[in-house]
């Protein structure tokens, strides 16, 4: 079967030409009465699929129908502005992706989400093109809080929360960002590793003491370390890992190797899992770091080695996937403040840490923090216990004290 995508009316392209053959249009319902009255005057008209919201998640879901009962042979449009969409189709469905769509899946958070659409649970959410768009989100929209973000940027830059009584400016109305749902759960996992194809290989999970995005505005650090859901069992790590296993099939390209750094909202009550975002990279915070004090495993040289020679797999042994840590370790990064710079602590007072990076001094002219990547400082350590770990996040809290500001 050949789908073809039109938001137009039937006879601008005469689709009668392709009344009988094995096609299948997809159209906006508001061009329903121009297709009929085309027909009526005679015209053939090949079968027609109207949608009520002609946006990339609803065309996606009525494919994926599509392709249980038919071979898709293509996907292809006469329309200007849905050229890239058929293209981007196509090579999805029909090829399975290359790896130009398979990194744009893992980049671009439109499609991102639009093709997880019905494969993982995630907030409702809506490309801002126009005003109306804003409008139709908070209609369909279960919360009145909604979150900002831009398709193509990291580290929480340029996401901001809104009310639906907020005025949103017209920069926001221009096709480059999302708004979604805030999601009512306050634990955020991340899952990093990486996968041959669609089979996982490696995969370790960590979790924030916070919600990244409210870290900025609340504590002025965030803290990401070893889960507590291996504490938990294993049914709360086979969640994630299932999880995560549902959007590598969508995403992977068969063979290549795939580094992801998954970020999830995490309920550990209900194990309720809902995706945040996910990038086919290892995860800031220097997690690759922690992974490697706490599971033994090098998973950048391993993902380096892999890739530049392909023999190096038989040396690794994958039979624990789900493999336990041997100790918790942990980022600390402090939030940048406005200001001049009077005071810093001394390296010295951290000689228990594995890393202390401090990246202002005395003398320096700072801006308050705007994304997560904008720090003072960032120590990264181990410990034997959650006690151990506790005390150490409270002396780092006190350390960070010495950092002071003038306006």
């Amino acid at each position: 079967m050949h789908v073809v995508l039109f938001r137009y009316s039937a006879r601008v392209v005469k689709l009668d030409c392709i009344a009988h053959k094995n096609v299948l249009v997809i159209a906006p319902e508001n061009q329903r009465k121009k297709y009929d009255s085309y027909g009526q005057e005679g015209h053939p008209l090949p079968k027609v699929i109207f949608l009520e919201d002609f946006v990339l998640p609803n065309i996606i879901a009525e494919i994926r129908k599509i392709k249980q009962n038919e071979v898709i042979e293509s996907i292809t449009t006469l329309s200007e502005e849905d050229i890239d969409i058929a293209g981007f189709l196509h090579d999805h469905f029909v090829c399975h992706n290359s790896k130009a769509v398979s990194n744009l899946l893992f980049k671009d958070k439109y499609y991102m989400r639009s093709f997880l659409y019905g494969v993982v649970k995630q907030p409702y959410f809506r490309l801002l093109a126009s005003k109306e768009d804003m409008d139709y989100f908070w209609e369909k929209c279960r919360t009145r809080t909604a979150v900002l973000k831009p398709r193509n940027l990291a580290g929480a830059m340029g996401i901001k929360k809104i009310g639906a009584e907020d005025v949103v400016g017209e920069e926001y109305y221009n096709g480059n960002y999302l708004i979604e749902e805030c999601v009512d759960i306050d634990k955020m996992i991340t899952c990093d590793g990486y996968a041959l194809g669609q089979q996982i290989k490696r995969f370790y999970i960590h979790e924030y003491e916070e919600l990244l995005l409210d870290s900025l505005r609340t504590k002025g650090y965030y803290l990401i370390r070893t889960s507590t859901l291996y504490e938990k069992g294993k049914d709360f790590l086979q969640v994630a890992y299932e999880a995560c296993q549902k959007v590598l099939e969508v995403f992977s390209v068969e063979g290549e190797i795939t580094p992801f750094h998954f970020e999830w909202f995490y309920d550990f009550r209900s194990k309720e899992i809902v995706f945040c975002e996910v990038g086919k990279r290892f995860g800031g915070g220097d997690i690759p770091q922690l992974i490697l004090d706490s599971y033994g495993v090098d998973v950048i040289k391993e993902y380096w080695e892999i890739l530049t020679d392909k023999a190096y797999l038989e040396r690794i042994d994958y039979s624990d996937v789900l493999a336990r840590p041997q100790r918790i370790s942990a980022t600390f990064s402090l939030y940048r403040e406005k200001g001049k710079v009077i005071g810093a602590p001394s390296q010295d007072t951290m000689n228990w840490a594995n890393k202390v990076y401090i990246f202002v001094k005395p003398g320096d002219s700072s801006n308050e923090a705007r994304d997560v990547v904008e720090n003072s400082m960032l120590v990264q350590f181990s410990c034997l216990s959650e006690a151990e770990l506790k005390q150490r996040v409270e002396e780092l809290r006190n350390i960070s004290k010495a950092f002071k500001y003038q306006n």
